[in-house]
């Protein structure tokens, strides 16, 4: 993918940092500062789903990839942008399928919430779905017509592969990873290493940074 798939839970926390910035200075944020916010983070999780920071090789995987996501300002300023323009509708969707409403920041990882947003691979779009798995989940994509690109449709075919995706999976930590790295190459995984944990799993660099 041409996105640095980074962000998913450390968007969260990397809007409301930045939040209190938006449209003051963009040089760096001051590093003392930015070390002491995450040191102060005890607790997280992802869809209701506890993120073990006990664990020190989780903690400071996290404080990695937060701590590289928000001291590029500008980038950050970026991101608030789009989240104000397309976040609501993704979270009015989420509600209305009863689907937790942390699943939007799979959108900002993939993408950064980019409609024109492409891959190697010929995903495209907010979700960066393939032609065949957005053709699969009801969109319509031809030479004329493309909407993995419209933020309404995209995102209702997106609810209905993460429905599949849990009915499959089972958690959701394991919904995120499969939709990065596909549902058959984690399933394999998880049979070949006997575990479930996403947090115990050795998967693809991507997919490991992705929650």
């Amino acid at each position: 993918m041409r996105i640095k798939t980074k962000i998913l839970l450390i968007l969260a926390t990397v809007l409301f940092l930045a939040v209190e910035g938006y449209g003051a200075s963009t040089q760096p944020l001051d590093l003392a500062s930015m070390v002491s916010s995450v040191k102060n983070m005890d607790t997280l999780s992802f869809c209701g789903e506890r993120v073990p920071l006990e664990n020190r090789d989780v903690k400071e995987r996290f404080e990695k990839e937060l701590l590289l996501s928000i001291w590029d300002r500008p980038q950050v300023i970026l991101w608030l942008k789009r989240s104000r323009r397309y976040l609501p509708y993704i979270e009015r969707m989420l509600r209305e399928n009863h689907m937790p409403e942390d699943l939007k920041y799979i959108a900002i990882a993939e993408s950064v919430l980019r409609p024109h947003s492409g891959s190697r691979k010929g995903a495209v779009g907010f979700w960066q779905f393939l032609p065949d798995t957005g053709q699969k989940y009801g969109l319509i994509i031809n030479k004329n017509i493309d909407e993995r690109r419209n933020i309404f449709a995209s995102t209702q075919a997106a609810i209905k592969y993460f429905k599949a995706l849990y009915q499959s999976m089972g958690a959701w930590t394991l919904v995120a990873a499969a939709y990065n790295m596909g549902e058959e190459g984690l399933q394999a995984e998880i049979m070949v290493q006997h575990t479930r944990d996403y947090y115990r799993l050795y998967l693809p660099l991507e997919t490991q940074r992705f929650i």
